[in-house]
């Protein structure tokens, strides 16, 4: 009796062992994925025949860098989920992608192409060395007869020719293919690199009293991924409103391709703590000075510098042709502390690091348009857009690829900590607008008084409006002003401008009327000691 109990007792276990160490493997596929800021939260979903009994499921050749606290596993049907168990399997490396599959096949395409090259050139070596070897004309007890000479050189310098020439672009088409061989062996190296990463599992372990069919949907937090806020600024005209295309420039490296996903972009960023801060108690002492090394401490510097280097690239502008937009299939939703976007479209999204440019959303705002310029710095006037209404729409700080009629004129940026009501952007120089800025001679002098020396200087500045059509423009120069006790400067004229004491700017405000023109005028006076320059302008 005791016998039998041992061996159903060691059948169990064996049946059991067996069971674990022989999961059932799932095929799942993704669905869904929400791009965070930093990160990216991957939305599997799978179907599988669960027998009576408890059953090991295997969800097998998932990203390495999984978040294992974010993983959540829900089920629909007869059963209940009695575990969930994430393991990382250094023996299992991940599939090959479409990429590495592609780039195998053109390695094999290629190297044909070479090798029939390479035949074909060593056809012809064949051929020139054997005209060579049979070049002799007529016999030893024989004349050679001019016309079979004629012909006989002929022949071989065009035969040869030809053959020279076929050589030359062989070895051209080797050296091109061989070329085009080693930069898909590179990347085929680095992308194999990658494959040969080990792989997550995630092990769901469930219980069914009857045979029936499950559904699962399992999600996971996965890091490198992300996307970034871009935006295209578009003035038609001055007389219309500004259109603003917010953007997303996605990027993922995971290990895992995005294949006709749902995608939801969110202004959440889990990898940043959401714990309030504590400020603890503050205690002051008195500051001990110590010896400080300057030599070690410049280099010492100079090394973290050259660490904290960052490098920017600059993606290529694409400018909108008059087609559907992914933002007309965008839905925007706002919680607590994020905003989401969800586009109702499929997208594909390679694990290559890449930049994928996603449209967001499109806004019209309200924008005055102003002409504006600094003579002292810049003869020409510059167009700018001042920008209203911007902070309903829970914009992210980042680059603007501007346009105005139609055309690219540069690049700015929107930044959402700006505590002002109006955005700012500079559309560009226009040459209808004439700006001068001439130094009033007559009105000018120098003269010392005492110890001390006093120069005058008077400035003349001249807008004139060639456009037609009327154009606010402001006008910014600026007064000196004194940082030392010996030096004292005067203002003497400045008609019409705004005044402000604290950064000593002048600014005008003009109306100018097609044609029309105007003068405004500045001028100041600086007392400082005779022994001194001053450079003023």
């Amino acid at each position: 009796m005791k016998k039998k109990l041992f061996l159903g007792l060691l059948l169990l276990i064996t049946v059991y062992s067996f069971s674990i160490d022989k999961p059932k493997p799932v095929k799942s596929k993704i669905k869904n994925v929400t791009v965070f800021l930093n990160g990216a939260q991957i939305n599997r979903t799978a179907s599988t025949q669960l027998s009576p009994d408890v059953t090991y499921l295997l969800f097998e050749n998932l990203p390495q860098n999984i978040n294992a606290q974010s993983i959540q596993v829900k089920g629909k049907g007869n059963f209940i989920i009695l575990s969930v168990k994430h393991q990382i399997n250094y023996l299992k490396s991940q599939k090959k992608t479409k990429e590495i599959i592609n780039m195998e096949d053109s390695l094999v395409l290629l190297q044909d192409k070479l090798n029939f090259r390479n035949s074909m050139l060593s056809v012809y070596s064949e051929e020139e060395a054997m005209i060579k070897a049979n070049r002799a004309i007529g016999g030893n007890d024989n004349g050679v007869n001019i016309t079979d000479l004629k012909t006989a050189v002929e022949y071989f310098r065009s035969r040869l020719t030809d053959i020279k020439t076929k050589q030359l672009g062989l070895n051209k088409e080797i050296l091109k293919l061989n070329k085009e061989i080693s930069q898909i062996n590179n990347h085929l190296n680095q992308a194999n690199a990658k494959k040969n990463q080990p792989t997550s599992e995630i092990i769901v372990t469930v219980s069914a009293k009857a045979a029936t069919t499950a559904k699962f949907d399992l999600s996971y937090l996965v890091m490198g991924a992300g996307w970034t806020p871009t935006y295209d600024l578009r003035a038609k005209d001055v007389k219309n409103p500004i259109e603003l295309f917010y953007k997303a420039n996605v990027r993922q490296s995971t290990g895992e391709n995005w294949d006709k996903v749902n995608l939801t972009l969110s202004t959440g960023n889990p990898t940043i703590s959401g714990t309030k801060p504590i400020l603890n108690a503050w205690y002051l002492n008195f500051n001990i000075t110590y010896e400080v090394d300057k030599e070690k401490y410049n280099r010492a510097s100079k090394g973290i510098a050259k660490e904290s280097v960052s490098a920017y690239k600059l993606e290529d502008i694409v400018t909108e042709e008059e087609t559907g937009y992914s933002y007309q299939y965008t839905q925007a939703s706002e919680s607590q502390t994020s905003v989401e976007f969800k586009i109702s479209i499929p997208y594909d999204v390679p694990s290559d690091n890449k930049v994928y440019t996603v449209d967001i959303q499109k806004y019209s705002l309200d924008a005055t348009y102003k002409y504006f310029a600094v003579p002292k710095l810049d003869k020409d006037a510059f167009l700018l857009a001042q920008v209203t209404g911007w902070e309903e729409y829970n914009l992210l700080s980042g680059n603007v690829n501007l346009f105005f009629e139609g055309t690219y004129i540069g690049k700015s940026h929107i930044n959402v900590r700006n505590t002002k009501d109006t955005l700012d952007f500079s559309l560009g120089r226009d040459k209808n607008i004439v700006v001068t800025r001439i130094k009033l001679k007559e009105f000018s002098s120098k003269k010392m008084i005492g110890l001390n020396q006093k120069e005058i200087i008077a400035w003349e500045i001249n807008v004139k409006n060639k456009k037609k059509q009327n154009i606010d423009i402001i006008i910014e120069d600026q007064f000196p002003i004194s940082s030392n006790k010996d030096i004292v400067v005067e203002h003497i004229e400045y008609i019409e401008a705004n005044y402000n004491k604290d950064t000593g700017k002048l600014i005008w405000n003009l109306k100018l009327k097609p044609s029309e023109s105007k003068k405004m005028k500045l001028m100041y006076s600086v007392k400082y000691p005779k022994n001194q320059t001053i450079y003023l302008n």
